[in-house]
């Protein structure tokens, strides 16, 4: 065995560690927007919703992502990373529902794509 490889087993451990901590870190930026967000200590909550949206996807806490991202929307409409991480998150969603053969499911999030996509066009024309 060459001196430069390494143990497949080894290299799994490290990496089970090495997500380990990316999660505490997320969870740890994650209380302090929410602590934010609770004291309105920013000008711009839509900001903070963001990130929230943001940190919860790394984490691939997908509903509450989807959660900060639709208030965030709902607050203001503009477009940008909300915008294009919620497509990414209704298709996760989506095809989580169509493999548990849960059509009713499907359909919602089929209908949230859509609603998204519509709110997209009406923001570029300004028809908000």
């Amino acid at each position: 065995m060459p001196f430069f490889k390494r143990n497949k087993k080894e290299n799994n451990v490290k990496s089970e560690v090495q997500k380990e901590v990316k999660k505490e870190h997320l969870t740890e930026q994650i209380d302090n927007y929410l602590s934010k967000l609770e004291k309105n200590e920013s000008e711009d909550p839509t900001h903070i919703l963001n990130m929230l949206g943001s940190l919860y996807f790394e984490k691939e806490d997908y509903d509450n992502a989807i959660k900060y991202y639709e208030e965030s929307i709902e607050q203001r409409k503009t477009l940008g990373k909300a915008f294009t991480d919620l497509v990414k998150l209704y298709n996760i969603k989506r095809k989580e529902a169509s493999q548990e053969g849960d059509r009713e499911k499907v359909q919602v999030y089929l209908q949230k794509s859509d609603d998204l996509m519509k709110l997209t066009k009406d923001t570029i024309r300004g028809n908000m």
